[in-house]
């Protein structure tokens, strides 16, 4: 019997499993890792507003409101479309980090929230 060519595959017992959405892995980080992966969200964040504040001020001309409103406005908008970029640096980064702060018990206490 010859294979149907508008069939789909059948899939193999030895099939790879699926790749977690970027949402399933955000809520997996922060199940493991919490308040960590919060800071490490947030310093990420800010540095960016922070960079992008400073090119726009150096030069960039942002059109509309005036001066630091404009800069501020700017920068933020920025930085809201490097979003996936930073949720994906953050996913990266906390792992090691929490690996590293272990050696560090009183910051690992304090960033983590918990004990190892």
């Amino acid at each position: 019997m010859m294979p149907n060519p508008h069939e789909p595959p059948r899939s193999s017992p030895t099939a790879v499993a699926v790749k977690p959405s970027l949402k399933e892995r955000w809520k997996s980080l922060m199940a493991d890792y919490g308040r960590l992966a919060i800071w490490v969200y947030f310093t990420i964040f800010f540095a960016c507003i922070a960079g992008f504040a400073v090119a726009l001020k150096l030069g960039f001309n942002v059109e509309g409101a005036g001066g630091t409103t404009g800069t501020l406005f700017g920068a933020w908008a920025a930085t809201k479309v490097t979003q996936p970029i930073r949720i994906l640096a953050t996913l990266g980064i906390t792992p090691p980090l929490e690996r590293v702060l272990r050696f560090m018990p009183r910051v690992h206490r304090f960033l983590v929230g918990r004990s190892t």
